[in-house]
């Protein structure tokens, strides 16, 4: 039992050596992923907007479908609120959370984008 106890104990270690060596690689000023800041900025802006396209059809979608009480199956029949509620309430239900979670995503997307482009930088940068 103590010999299993010391072999992990080692493993343990030498796990938290690698990752101590692996930040000292990283964090140079001049890796990799660091190099071109502003073009990661950039794709996470592209990427924020084209989330922001998806919710606005998508809320223009269930507002359509709210006020007219049809919802546009556009591969087979369209769902009636009047024939049949709880599939229509439901996907309704549906399709706004899945619009307002998509928002927040792109609202976390912008959000990274921008402090990466005009945020606080550090000394390193």
């Amino acid at each position: 039992m103590q010999h299993a106890r010391d072999d992990s104990a080692a493993f343990l270690r030498e796990s938290l050596g690698l990752c101590e060596r692996s930040k000292d690689v990283t964090s140079r000023p001049d890796a990799p992923s660091r190099r071109r800041p502003w073009l990661q900025s950039m794709v996470a802006l592209a990427v924020a907007t084209f989330i922001g396209w998806g919710c606005l059809m998508g809320a223009s979608e269930v507002v359509e479908s709210l006020r007219t009480g049809v919802l546009n199956n556009r591969k087979g029949p369209d769902i009636l609120a009047a024939e049949q509620p709880v599939i229509y309430w439901a996907l309704i239900g549906f399709y706004t959370a899945a619009t307002l979670t998509a928002a927040g995503l792109g609202l976390l997307v912008l959000a990274i984008a921008v402090r990466d482009l005009i945020g606080a930088r550090g000394p390193d940068r």
